[in-house]
């Protein structure tokens, strides 16, 4: 699979997928006029990494771990929805033998953005490692 890699904007996050490095990453504010515009090629992506992963059950001994990092400075209501889309995708990818590795960086003054990385972490039951910054 090919790298997906979406600049960042005043509005929109980075979002760099590296299957070959095994890391993902979001990184900036995310606040997209269309929330479901911007965060569908990264949906999809992931769907199309849960598919092959289906049918090529052997991935999970070349893939045994991904590495996702959160570094976001502000996420609208919308793109928590979005986030937690992917982040079910994740566990469904986990549930198929993936080890996953998800740390969430918030600024060490931003208690609301730990209490989202939280809740994200209870909503999908996956543990999240916490870094303030």
């Amino acid at each position: 699979m090919n790298d997906l890699i979406i600049e960042a904007t005043e509005f929109t996050p980075e979002i760099y997928f590296s299957l070959t490095q095994r890391k993902f990453h979001f990184k900036g504010v995310s606040r997209p006029e269309d929330v479901i515009k911007f965060y569908n090629p990264a949906i999809q992506w992931l769907k199309e990494l849960e598919q092959t992963i289906h049918s090529h059950v052997d991935m999970r001994y070349t893939i045994p771990l991904l590495h996702i990092e959160f570094r976001l400075n502000y996420f609208n209501s919308a793109s928590s929805k979005m986030l937690l889309q992917i982040l079910q995708i994740l566990k469904r990818i986990k549930e198929m033998g993936i080890d996953l590795v998800i740390d969430w960086y918030y600024d060490a003054n931003d208690e609301a953005m730990y209490e989202d990385g939280m809740d994200l972490s209870e909503s999908v039951d996956i543990p999240f490692n916490f870094h303030s910054c």
